[in-house]
């Protein structure tokens, strides 16, 4: 009498067909013929070789081998945001994998990557003057608000102290405003620090 494995190893397919893994169909008990019960999916065969970006497929007698970037970043030609592959395939031709610098750049199919032309370049010279120009407002705002806080303090000052200690926050903001205004106006390439920092 023939002795047969408990168990046996065996493929397990998605519902497309696809490898999934591996695991084990066990011996028929009432059976004693080497007959196998077969999990759901699952089918007797070699294992599929591993290949780096590619799915196995099963095709009623062999392997296929399909791309798959299901799980890679890819990014939209067109809007450049980020585009989720969710079956394997080839890539459509709509899609990256470079993402786009920022919005001012559009893809060129010619030159196949991400480019930004004059006016886009142009404009966005301008919003990044925009928002310095914002910035050091706000900047000089906080700063005025200090100094006239201060001057406060040493207006309604109750002791000697009291109005020593205000004098020297007053100066140091009247010295960063002053520091503003330079920058502003391109004296000075750094930003000068708040005298908090």
């Amino acid at each position: 009498m023939k002795i047969y494995a408990p168990t046996i190893p065996v493929c397990q397919l998605d519902e497309n067909n696809y490898f999934v893994g591996m695991t084990t169909a066990d011996l028929d008990p009432l059976e004693n013929n080497g007959h196998y019960l077969l999990p759901r999916l699952c089918i007797k065969a070699e294992p599929p070789e591993l290949r780096v970006g590619y799915v196995a497929q099963w095709c009623d007698t062999e392997w296929q081998y399909i791309e798959d970037h299901r799980y890679e970043v890819f990014y939209s030609k067109e809007t450049g945001e980020v585009v989720v592959i969710d079956e394997p395939g080839k890539l459509p031709e709509t899609v990256t994998d470079t993402p786009r610098p920022d919005s001012f750049h559009h893809w060129a199919e010619k030159e196949n990557k991400w480019v930004m032309s004059p006016e886009a370049e142009a404009q966005k010279q301008q919003q990044i003057d925009n928002e310095r120009k914002a910035k050091i407002n706000t900047l000089l705002s906080v700063a005025t608000e200090k100094i006239a806080a201060y001057q406060d303090m040493i207006d309604f000052a109750d002791t000697e102290e009291e109005s020593t200690e205000a004098e020297k926050g007053l100066l140091a903001w009247r010295r960063y405003r002053a520091a503003l205004l330079k920058y502003q106006k391109g004296l000075i390439s750094e930003l000068p620090r708040t005298p908090e920092e």
